[in-house]
């Protein structure tokens, strides 16, 4: 469940530690060879997720019920329809997006914001003394994020290949080509260079002779 700012009053200050916690992280996929949108992807995406965590793990005052609880009903308070579960789905946006950016596949993406979505709440079943509640609507919610945030980043790709302008045939012309007869390799012995001996044409013999003593 994704408290507003009022319900967490140390939002701010945890995003900000997780956040400054990943940034070697941050750097190395800054400084890794390839194109500079995916790049720079990789490095937003450790303040993505930490804001995600910070968002949805960080303890409140509410004290809630037993362990492994999780509510299940669609039309229980803050539901898809309200600002909370407006909130739910903006905040998936960015961390499914960078992620497809970087990794350069969607489903990457989907895979990694759905299961992440689904972790968030077990462990908020699984811890109630964070204050939290595990609600179904909340997995549907950041699902819907994590959907928007992998399409916008597709539509993106696919209006950029798009407009990159396309260079037609072209004909190179050949005026004329130039053969050049490479030198013979030199012979090594013994670590001394040897040039190889000149060839001295032998004077003809027979009836070319006779036929040029005419």
């Amino acid at each position: 469940m994704l408290e507003t700012y009022r319900g967490i009053p140390h939002l701010l200050d945890t995003w900000l530690v997780l956040t400054g916690m990943a940034l070697p992280v941050a750097l190395s996929s800054l400084r890794r060879p390839g194109d500079l949108v995916p790049r720079l992807a990789a490095f937003c995406l450790p303040a993505a997720l930490a804001l995600v965590l910070a968002a949805t793990l960080s303890p409140t005052a509410h004290r809630l019920g037993s362990v492994g609880q999780c509510g299940t009903h669609l039309a229980t308070t803050g539901g898809l329809t309200s600002l909370q579960g407006l909130l739910n789905v903006l905040l998936f946006v960015p961390t499914a997006g960078m992620l497809a950016l970087a990794s350069g596949r969607p489903v990457d993406g989907l895979a990694a914001g759905i299961g992440l979505s689904a972790s968030v709440e077990a462990v908020q079943a699984l811890i109630p003394q964070l204050g939290r509640s595990c609600q179904l609507h909340d997995l549907i919610a950041n699902t819907l994020g994590t959907f928007a945030g992998v399409g916008l980043v597709a539509g993106l790709q696919t209006l950029t290949r798009s407009s990159r302008l396309v260079t037609g045939p072209y004909v190179v012309e050949h005026a004329a080509m130039i053969v050049v007869r490479g030198r013979q390799p030199a012979r090594h012995r013994r670590g001394r260079l040897v040039p190889r001996p000149i060839q001295v044409a032998k004077p003809p013999t027979g009836f070319r002779a006779a036929a040029r003593a005419r």
